[in-house]
């Protein structure tokens, strides 16, 4: 664990020597899978090499730092519990000027900024002393997928999870890890005793084959040229790209939004997609003209749009992307009112992101969902807990307060919410349907169905074996 339970941001910036290489994006590459073959993830982890620059403070406690030389950079965000180890597997401080490589998981979510920003799970820095670093998926005989490793493990050899919790050697078996070690034998595969082994206990994302469908709506990029009313009261936009001429015709049902899901009215110049049902008619003239079910106008603002439909796991028709619906979803029909989650399923939608996991199929939680389906759709409200007198009772009974903030006891309120609550050493992880939450004490951050969310007091033991949260995320629990 780390010294200091503060978060940290350090930029790295890349060097171009061989010792530290660019980023290692190369195992993102997919290849393609056929029904008969299924492909074989040698890691879930991408590695990115770089040098610490200089670490300053920040009003809100955190740690940043800017490098001014280099075009390639990016930044780590170095919370309490990421592990930072030595080229040896011990544990080590991170200074400036020090060589690193950082162990991402390549299905953790990540903001859509410039420079980009990861939260490693693993930092390991470059030391003068003879050692060698190796993440690998080892099997019963302890050799890598890869057959280039074999362990030989000894008494001496320490084994731990990413918290510093002692495992055996069984806890190796099909799981992915880091391997610390020294002298290794000129043999296929090598044989080394490792210094130390970090299990890194990571989840592949769910691979999910794809229909045979194909997509719903065709795509059209273009730029605004001129716009034409016409008698009744609809529009003609032209395409300004002279090469690819073609008209798009806007009427009253047409949804015109931005790139983030706001309103937004047609000016010329404006870069745009239209997404056109392929199922509707087209009029056999030139050049083409198209009546498009929605347009989304691109603005600097970051955002994603998906236009599909959505199964029962809420995974669109491509298998490209899965929705995990946040309480603070806005859901709507065409007409701007509120449906719920239960709408969205086998419904042709427009779906609004930000932050995407690099699993297969990626995995966001939209900020907007609009239902294109035409048909009436059910707005009835969910029914009401009837265990609010129970949540109330408890409260009233235990609790604490701590600068001003009520905090009450996490488990049973939670489980009286029919969660599932599971320990995670230094946390919890509550689940229940497609919903998810994992808080960790000390941290006010906390991941809601991987989005990352702020409480207003860091979750705290109390008592012994009991962690207390702020009583407006038990009351923020009651919407799933």
């Amino acid at each position: 664990m780390m010294k200091k339970a503060m978060t940290m941001v350090l930029t790295a910036t890349l060097a171009t020597s061989a010792v530290t290489a660019p980023l290692a994006f190369a195992q993102d590459k997919a290849e393609p899978i056929s029904n008969e073959v299924k492909e074989e993830v040698a890691t879930n982890f991408i590695q990115l090499k770089g040098k610490l620059g200089k670490i300053e403070k920040r009003d809100n406690g955190a740690l940043f730092t800017t490098i001014e030389q280099g075009e390639n950079i990016f930044s780590l965000v170095i919370q309490e519990d990421t592990l930072v180890l030595d080229n040896t597997g011990k544990k080590a401080d991170l200074k400036e000027g020090m060589s690193f490589t950082a162990f991402v998981n390549k299905n953790k979510p990540m903001l859509m900024i410039y420079p980009p920003q990861y939260n490693p799970e693993v930092v390991v820095i470059e030391t003068s002393d003879m050692g060698t670093v190796e993440v690998g998926i080892f099997d019963e005989n302890f050799v890598n997928k890869e057959n280039t490793l074999k362990l030989n493990l000894s008494e001496e050899s320490q084994i731990t999870n990413l918290a510093g919790e002692k495992l055996t050697q069984e806890d190796i078996v099909g799981k992915e890890a880091i391997v610390f070690y020294g002298p290794a034998t000129f043999s296929i595969p090598a044989q080394t005793s490792p210094y130390h082994v970090v299990v890194l206990e990571t989840v592949e994302a769910e691979v999910v084959q794809p229909e045979e469908e194909v997509a719903d709506f065709i795509e059209f990029t273009g730029v605004i040229g001129d716009i034409n009313t016409r008698e009744n009261g609809s529009q003609l936009l032209t395409n300004e790209d002279k090469e690819n001429p073609f008209n798009l015709a806007i009427d009253e049902d047409t949804i015109v939004l931005d790139n983030t899901g706001k309103k937004v009215e047609l000016k010329k110049g404006m870069k745009f997609t239209a997404y056109v049902d392929s199922s509707k008619p087209v009029i056999l003239i030139y050049p083409p003209q198209y009546a498009p079910e929605v347009i989304i106008v691109e603005t600097e603002e970051v955002g994603f749009v998906n236009v599909s439909t959505f199964d029962e796991n809420f995974i669109n028709k491509e298998n490209t992307l899965k929705l995990n619906i946040a309480e603070d979803t806005v859901i709507t029909n065409r007409a701007g009112e509120k449906l719920t989650q239960a709408d969205v399923i086998n419904k042709e939608a427009v779906v609004f992101y930000t932050i995407s996991t690099r699993s297969i199929p990626a995995q966001t939680t939209p900020s907007k969902i609009v239902v294109l389906d035409s048909e009436e759709q059910s707005t009835t409200p969910p029914p009401i807990i009837e265990v609010e007198d129970i949540i109330s009772e408890i409260i009233a009974h235990d609790h604490y307060e701590i600068a001003g903030v009520k905090m009450v006891p996490l488990r049973i309120l939670a489980e009286e919410l029919g969660y599932t609550v599971k320990s995670t050493g230094n946390g919890a992880i509550l689940t229940k349907g497609n919903a998810s939450y994992e808080i960790t004490r000390g941290q006010k951050e906390y991941a809601h169905n991987r989005a990352i969310k702020q409480l207003e007091a860091a979750p705290a033991l109390l008592e012994k074996n009991k962690t207390y949260v702020p009583q407006a995320f038990i009351y923020s629990l009651r919407g799933e």
